[in-house]
C-alpha cells in the first residue's frame, strides 16, 4: 500500500517553512553582530515562536490551520496535540501510521482536503490578514463539498492509487519539504531525527518511498466540473469522467474539446526573467567608480607625478613610491589611454566625452536619477519625523522602486557587454595601485600633503589647471558603486512581482545598520544611505527628488545589444550598402 501525498498542501507547507527559515536567519545575523544591540522584545518573541515552529512537524501553514479549526470547530492548539486533522508536509494522519497504513483517506480527511482544494481553486487562501473572511469562504466551500460528497468520495477513491512518484523526486522539485523524511507524529523535532539511523524508523517515510501524488485542488476542480454538467455518482461512465477530468486539469491530456478547457492564463513571471546579467553590472560598477576618479583627475595626477619623477623634480629615493613610478613609466604602452577610458564612460554611462562614433547610453542619466530619487524618497517617507508631521499618503511605493531599479539594471546590463567587463578588471587594479602609491608617505612628503586627497589637490592646483571637488567625486564614486552592486546582488527582487524590494524593517529598526563591506555586499540600509549621499553632494533639490521619484514610461530596453545575433543593425547595413560597401552575412 502506497501513501497518498497531497502535493498542493505539502507545497504550501514547504513555502511557509522556507519563509520562517529566512526570518530566523535574519534574526540570528542580528544576534551574531556584536555591533548591534540584539533583538527588541517583539523581535525576540517572534524569533522564539519561529524556532518552536521549525522544531516541530506540526503544520505551520496558517491557511490549513484555519481550515482545520473551522471544519472541526476545535481550536488549533487542541488539534495540534492529536494525530487527526493534521497533515505533515502533505501526509494526513492515516498515511503516517507506523507499521500499518490505512489505505485510502478517511472520511474526515477527505472532507478537509476537498474543502482546502475548493478554497485554493477560488484563491481564498489568506489565513493571516483576513481570517474572518476566510472562515466565511470555508463555510461556503463546506456546503459545496457536502452537496457533492458522493462525487468527492468516488474521485478520491479512484485517484488515490495512481500517479506514483518517489518522495525524493518531490523534494528535488521543490514541492515538498525535506523534513518529510522520517515524520510520523505531530510534535516530533525534525532536527533530532535527521542523523538517526534509518533502521530506527523502518515504517516512516523515506526519500525512496513511492507515494501517490494527488492534488486536492485538481480533485476539487474535477468534481466541480462534473457537478456543473449534471454528472452524479450513479453515472455509468463515472470512472472515465473522473479520469479524463483530472488528467485535463493536470494537463495530461491534449486535444480535449475546447469547451472543457478552463480559463487559466499563463503566468509569465514564472518563466525565466533575468532583469540583468550580473557580470555586466559588476563591470558597470567599476566603470562608474573609475569615471568619478577621472572627474577628480586621479589618473592625470599620477601621470603628472610620473612626468615630474622622469624629469628629476621629485626628491624620491629608493623605495616603494619610486619603484611604482618607474614601473608605471615603463609599462605606459600597456595601459588604457585617456581616450579609451572616455569611450568606455560614454558607452556605459552616457557621458558626452569620448569619440562621438562610440555608441552612447543617452537614457542612463534619467534612469539613474529616477532610481536614486525613488529610493531616497521611499526612505524619507519612513522616517519618524515625517510620519509625525504629515498626513500626506506615501507618494513612492515598493512597486515604483522596483520599476525604477529594473529599468536601471536592464539599461546598465545591455550597455556593458563586450569589452566592459574586461576593462573594468584593469581599471579596478589600476585604481588600487593609485590608492597605494598616492598614500605613500614619501610621495606625499614631496608636496607637503597629509593624505592622498591633499596630494591630488596640490597637483591639480599647481599643474592641472585648478582644484577639483574631490570630496564630491569620491563620495559619488563610493555611492555609485554601492547602488550598482546592490542592483547586481538583488536582481531577483527586481524581477519578482511580490515581496519587498527594500525592507521596511531594515530602515525603521534602529538596531539594523549597514554591512561591513557596502561596496561588496550592500544591504538595504546601505542603498538608501548611498542614494542620499549622492543626491546631497550633487546638490539635487528636494523638489527635483520628488519629481524624479514618480513613475514614468520605461524606454524600450533590449536584453542584448541590438544586432548582437545578426551582425550590424539593419539600418547600419543599409547605409553601408548605399555607400558601396558589401559586408558578408552573419
Amino acid at each position: 500500500m502506497n501513501r497518498i501525498l497531497l502535493v498542493d498542501l505539502g507545497e504550501r507547507e514547504h513555502k511557509t517553512r522556507e519563509e520562517l527559515r529566512g526570518r530566523k536567519l535574519k534574526y540570528e545575523s542580528i544576534l551574531a553582530n556584536k555591533n548591534l544591540d540584539g533583538l527588541n522584545p517583539t523581535q525576540q518573541r517572534e524569533y522564539e515562536a519561529i524556532k518552536k515552529t521549525l522544531a516541530s512537524d506540526i503544520t505551520a501553514d496558517p491557511f490549513y490551520q484555519v481550515v482545520a479549526e473551522t471544519v472541526t470547530q476545535r481550536p488549533w492548539k487542541e488539534l495540534a496535540t492529536v494525530n487527526d486533522f493534521i497533515h505533515l508536509y502533505g501526509l494526513l494522519g492515516s498515511q503516517r501510521m507506523m507499521g500499518k497504513l490505512l489505505g485510502e483517506l478517511r472520511e474526515n480527511e477527505r472532507e478537509i482536503a476537498g474543502i482546502a482544494g475548493l478554497l485554493q481553486l477560488d484563491n481564498h487562501v489568506d489565513g493571516t490578514r483576513d481570517k474572518g473572511g476566510l472562515v466565511r469562504h470555508i463555510s461556503t466551500a463546506q456546503g459545496e463539498y457536502r452537496a457533492n460528497r458522493a462525487l468527492f468520495d468516488a474521485a478520491f477513491k479512484q485517484l488515490s492509487t495512481q500517479y506514483l512518484v518517489t518522495v525524493q523526486s518531490q523534494i528535488d522539485a521543490g514541492l515538498i519539504d525535506p523534513d518529510i523524511v522520517g515524520c510520523e507524529w505531530p510534535g516530533d523535532d525534525p532536527g533530532e531525527r535527521r542523523d538517526a539511523p534509518s533502521a530506527d524508523r523502518p515504517f516512516r517515510p523515506s526519500g525512496s518511498d513511492r507515494v501517490c501524488a494527488l492534488s486536492a485542488r485538481n480533485v476539487a476542480a474535477t468534481v466541480r466540473r462534473m457537478a456543473a454538467t449534471g454528472v452524479t455518482a450513479n453515472d455509468p461512465w463515472l470512472t472515465s469522467r473522473i479520469q479524463n477530468g483530472y488528467d485535463m486539469q493536470a494537463g495530461v491530456i491534449e486535444g480535449a474539446p475546447i469547451s472543457s478547457t478552463e480559463i487559466s492564463l499563463p503566468e509569465f513571471d514564472d518563466a525565466s526573467d533575468q532583469v540583468a546579467v550580473r557580470e555586466n553590472l559588476l563591470g558597470a560598477q567599476a566603470v562608474a567608480f573609475a569615471a568619478h576618479c577621472e572627474d577628480m583627475n586621479m589618473f592625470q595626477v599620477v601621470e603628472k607625478c610620473v612626468d615630474l619623477f622622469r624629469m628629476g623634480l621629485l626628491p624620491i629615493s629608493r623605495g616603494k613610491a619610486g619603484d611604482y613610478l618607474y614601473s608605471y613609466l615603463k609599462k605606459s604602452a600597456e595601459r588604457m589611454t585617456q581616450n579609451e577610458r572616455l569611450d568606455l564612460y560614454r558607452q556605459v554611462l552616457g557621458r558626452n566625452e569620448g569619440d562621438p562614433a562610440t555608441p552612447g547610453n543617452p537614457e542612463f542619466k534619467e534612469l539613474w536619477l529616477r532610481f536614486i530619487a525613488a529610493v531616497s524618497n521611499f526612505g524619507r517617507q519612513l522616517s519618524v519625523d515625517r510620519m509625525l508631521r504629515t498626513n500626506v499618503p506615501v507618494s513612492v511605493s515598493q512597486e515604483q522602486v522596483r520599476k525604477a531599479g529594473r529599468d536601471l539594471a536592464a539599461n546598465l546590463s545591455v550597455h556593458s557587454f563586450g569589452i566592459v567587463r574586461f576593462a573594468a578588471a584593469e581599471l579596478q587594479q589600476t585604481i588600487l595601485e593609485f590608492r597605494d602609491a598616492l598614500s605613500d608617505p614619501e610621495l606625499r612628503g614631496c608636496v607637503g600633503a597629509r593624505d592622498m586627497w591633499q596630494l591630488i589637490d596640490q597637483v591639480n592646483a599647481n599643474y592641472l589647471g585648478g582644484l577639483r571637488n574631490t570630496h564630491q567625486h569620491r563620495t559619488q564614486a563610493r555611492s555609485s558603486a554601492v547602488v550598482i552592486r546592490w542592483l547586481a546582488n538583488h536582481s531577483d527582487r527586481l524581477a519578482g512581482r511580490y515581496g519587498e524590494v527594500i525592507s521596511v524593517n531594515a530602515l525603521t529598526n534602529p538596531q539594523m545598520s549597514g554591512s561591513d563591506q557596502p561596496m561588496l555586499n550592500p544591504n538595504d540600509w546601505d542603498l538608501v544611505q548611498a542614494c542620499e549621499q549622492w543626491l546631497a553632494v550633487e546638490g539635487v533639490q528636494d523638489a527635483s527628488v520628488e519629481q524624479y521619484s514618480q513613475s514614468a514610461l520605461s524606454p524600450p530596453i533590449p536584453s542584448r545589444p541590438i544586432g548582437s545575433g545578426n551582425g550590424l543593425p539593419p539600418e547600419a547595413r543599409a547605409v553601408l550598402d548605399q555607400a558601396g560597401f558589401s559586408l558578408p552575412g552573419m
